[in-house]
């Protein structure tokens, strides 16, 4: 319904009734923390369209300040490209077609500040920046953005980057952590999680069955799937137990369960 890790992205989530919104963080080169999915800009802005950056393709996001980043828009490409045949399909007002253009990269504060303002819980998943100006340090670095913005209670920290998790337990055992994987589950998964602390488990949904979801939550681990965007497969996954479904599609998956409701 709107261009991802953006602000009216966020807004339009908590307006459609989304329980945990999700965001991805950057370290950059100036060390700031930013909101943005990808390792580099092409995707989702118009960097291509900024004479000054030509000779810096491929655009790797990490390598930008923020005082340049926010140079960009990062949402006019949805508008343009319609990926999910919402703006076709009429679900997107002109006026939200509007405001995607001149959207911009948020900065972590902007995002966890906007979090304690609607007390609307916050999945915040560290992106991976092994040998960037990152690495281990943005664990800290995004704790310390946490706890200066009063939002403890309302983060859950995901990443592929399990060593990541690691040191986020380390540093604050109280802050709630979930391992993100794909391709495959960890070996002795159950005691994997365990040795983590992890409370929640975000794999990859074509690796989930029921048993699955039976065996971890038994062990005390919720499961929350990403990216479900098959409203069956959803609703699949809701009755094996799953704890959560991660999704771009949160009003179709609500119109689901009102429906199922009546």
């Amino acid at each position: 319904m709107a261009p991802e890790n953006t602000m009216m992205a966020a807004e339009l989530g908590l307006a459609l009734g989304a329980d945990y919104w999700e965001t991805d963080v950057h370290k950059i080169a100036d060390g700031s923390l930013v909101i943005f999915h990808d390792d580099v800009l092409s995707r989702t802005t118009d960097v291509r369209d900024h004479d000054e950056f030509a000779a810096r393709a491929p655009w790797i996001t990490s390598g930008f300040s923020f005082e340049e980043l926010r140079r960009l828009d990062a949402g006019a490409w949805f508008a343009e490209q319609d990926p999910f045949g919402t703006i076709a399909s009429g679900e997107v007002s002109p006026v939200d077609v509007d405001r995607m253009r001149g959207q911009r990269i948020p900065s972590l504060r902007a995002v966890l500040e906007f979090t304690r303002r609607h007390d609307f819980p916050l999945n915040i998943e560290i992106k991976d920046q092994t040998q960037s100006p990152g690495d281990l340090s943005i664990v800290g670095d995004v704790l310390e953005m946490v706890r200066s913005t009063g939002v403890e209670d309302l983060v859950l920290v995901s990443s592929f980057n399990h060593d990541y998790l690691a040191e986020m337990r380390r540093l604050a055992p109280e802050i709630p952590i979930a391992v993100l994987v794909e391709g495959a589950h960890p070996a002795n998964l159950v005691q994997y999680l365990h040795d983590l602390g992890a409370e929640t488990y975000h794999p990859d949904h074509a690796l989930v069955d029921a048993g699955l979801v039976r065996e971890l939550t038994a062990a005390g681990i919720r499961v929350a799937p990403w990216t479900v965007n098959d409203m069956d497969r959803a609703m699949a996954l809701i009755d094996a137990g799953c704890f959560g479904i991660i999704t771009d599609f949160v009003h179709s998956l609500r119109k689901r369960l009102v429906h199922r409701q009546k």
